[in-house]
């Protein structure tokens, strides 16, 4: 029987009288924290790892267009470009050129590549020089490639990080040590220590962007030596990305 109180209205339901407040308690709450603190240890590795190997495969990308353009480089001349034979500079594609503000200085890789200066003029005249200058290689100021600031550290910005990189051509992960390699004497492989004709004594060695003081060149492993065939390829690059401290670390244009 349901009973009726004076107004004619039943009682409400369902709702439980107590004094206890509506809320968390304090083992609850230290269970959530626990378990965010669990989910975010998972995520923060996974996420990284998931970032750091998406600029992998962008460096790869950007690999995959120089080395196109210097195909295309020997298809129009019948040889491969020189960009750098000595210094510190040798087989690097910013080679002996120092990071600044002067865009006139001479960048043979992007000079010979691109056809014009960093700044947009046109090349030198002078076709004396060792290795050749960029206008005595690209004669005819063909472009084979062109850059994007993606490609190259921009002269105007403020991250003291890479102040000391403008103007340089950059990987993914803001790298500008970089070593590119080419198959001099045209028999589809390039091959180092002074066998197979590409005039390569011994293999580059680059640094992390973050740290200087770490030089790597690849292992026989990843790069066969001149009498194993060395690699079967045209042109080649590697560098190494950030946290970088031995060469199985190495992002390679061919692997």
């Amino acid at each position: 029987m349901i009973s009726f109180t004076s107004s004619g209205r039943s009682p409400r339901r369902g709702v439980a009288l107590s004094g206890r407040a509506l809320g968390f308690t304090l083992i609850e709450l230290l269970t959530v924290i626990a378990v965010i603190g669990i989910l975010t240890a998972i995520l923060i590795p996974t996420t990284s790892s998931a970032f750091n190997s998406a600029k992998k495969a962008k460096t790869r990308g950007q690999f995959a267009q120089w080395g196109a353009a210097i195909e295309g480089f020997r298809q129009e001349f019948g040889y491969y470009p020189t960009f750098e034979t000595s210094g510190a500079g040798l087989n690097k594609v910013n080679g002996n050129t120092a990071g600044g503000t002067n865009l006139t200085a001479t960048h043979r890789f992007y000079e010979t590549l691109v056809g014009s200066r960093r700044d947009g003029s046109a090349l030198l005249t002078s076709l004396t020089g060792t290795p050749p200058p960029p206008q005595a290689q690209n004669t005819r100021r063909v472009q084979f490639l062109t850059f994007t600031e993606a490609d190259i550290v921009p002269v105007a910005t403020t991250d003291s990080t890479l102040l000391a990189k403008r103007g340089l051509i950059r990987d993914a992960f803001d790298g500008v040590d970089i070593a590119v390699l080419v198959d001099r004497n045209l028999d589809g492989a390039v091959k180092f220590s002074g066998q197979g004709g590409d005039s390569i004594a011994s293999l580059p060695l680059v640094s992390p962007p973050d740290n200087a003081g770490i030089r790597l060149s690849p292992s026989t492993t990843d790069f066969p030596s001149a009498a194993q065939g060395g690699v079967r390829t045209g042109v080649l690059f590697y560098s190494l990305p950030p946290h970088a401290t031995a060469n199985t670390d190495f992002i390679f244009s061919w692997k």
